[in-house]
């Protein structure tokens, strides 16, 4: 499950924002500004809630701050500097500035986001159509990957069944609002905000369609083998680790060998490289950070596959061992 250990809403804020700033709750010189701002024709003020996750310089595609509108990915999180985020531009036009009261932060639409897109337009992974999701920038250059990346997770905040958690953002917010000085990540420290860690659980992942489990046959003693499905046991070899976007096996990650549909799906020694970084979804599948590719099951072998949310692509998770 995904959580967060610093979650809380700034109630007044978001109020403020649904009665579009009413006057006497402010001083008056912010006041008279904002009633400036509406006589020119601005947009009020609206609350929406989102799905909201997080990518960074690891996790990018490609990896780095590349974006698809906006250059290079950053922000502090001031109204003058917010931080890029992704989503659907039908969603969030490019430029779109929210304010993000969670984590007391000003966000700004540069980029792309493949599941946001899903999400917004059809059936996507978390849900959909019209299910508002952004990714938020981190960064992490510099930064210890794993670390990163944790870090992501550890702020994204799901429901206990594994559903997003849909929190409230502002829309075209004024100003003046509190920013936390922060940062969402601290490449100098690898601390992530609010001190939000993550903690890895331990099961076995059973294939909708085969009913067999994802094992490493060789329980870690060999980099490179292949991974398998076998009949579901408690045996070492099905009890996987999942840390962060890492799928572990005795100091083995789990690793694509390319992007390729039907490429081998192996155990490698960890190292945090892109093809080891996964994604496990509501809907129930495994998919890979850096392109829309699942984990399924193919003529009895786990290969990399386009995402069609077939049982093939399915796994059902049971806790235990660690």
């Amino acid at each position: 499950m995904k959580s967060v250990t610093r979650i809380w809403i700034l109630a007044g804020v978001i109020a403020l924002g649904l009665v579009g700033l009413v006057a006497t709750s402010t001083p008056s010189g912010a006041a008279s500004a904002r009633q400036a701002h509406a006589a020119a024709g601005a947009k009020q003020p609206t609350v929406v809630e989102v799905y909201a996750t997080y990518y960074g310089w690891f996790d990018n595609t490609p990896p780095g701050c590349a974006t698809a509108y906006s250059g290079c990915a950053g922000g502090n999180g001031t109204y003058q500097h917010p931080i890029t985020f992704a989503s659907d531009r039908h969603e969030f036009p490019v430029g779109t500035i929210l304010y993000y009261p969670t984590i007391e932060k000003y966000v700004r639409m540069g980029d792309d986001c493949q599941e946001c897109d899903q999400d917004w337009s059809g059936n996507g992974p978390d849900g959909g159509p019209r299910l508002h999701h952004v990714d938020l920038w981190i960064g992490g250059k510099g930064g210890n990957e794993f670390d990163v990346i944790n870090c992501e997770d550890a702020l994204t905040q799901g429901m206990p069944n594994g559903a997003p958690l849909l929190t409230p953002f502002i829309v075209s917010p004024p100003s003046d609002l509190p920013v936390s000085t922060e940062p969402l990540f601290s490449s100098a420290t690898n601390h992530c905000f609010g001190g939000a860690t993550t903690a890895a659980t331990y099961g076995q992942y059973k294939n909708a369609k085969s009913g067999q489990c994802l094992e490493d046959p060789s329980y870690g003693a060999r980099p490179g083998t292949r991974a398998e499905l076998a009949p579901c046991n408690t045996s070492p070899a099905e009890t996987i680790a999942f840390d962060g976007a890492f799928f572990v096996v005795h100091n083995l990650c789990l690793q694509t060998q390319s992007g390729k549909p039907g490429a081998a799906i192996t155990f490698a020694t960890c190292n945090g490289n892109d093809r080891q970084q996964w994604e496990i979804n509501s809907n129930g599948t495994i998919a890979w950070i850096q392109y829309a590719r699942c984990i399924a099951e193919k003529s009895g072998k786990v290969e990399l596959s386009s995402c069609t949310g077939a049982a093939a692509d399915r796994w059902a998770f049971s806790s235990g061992g660690g």
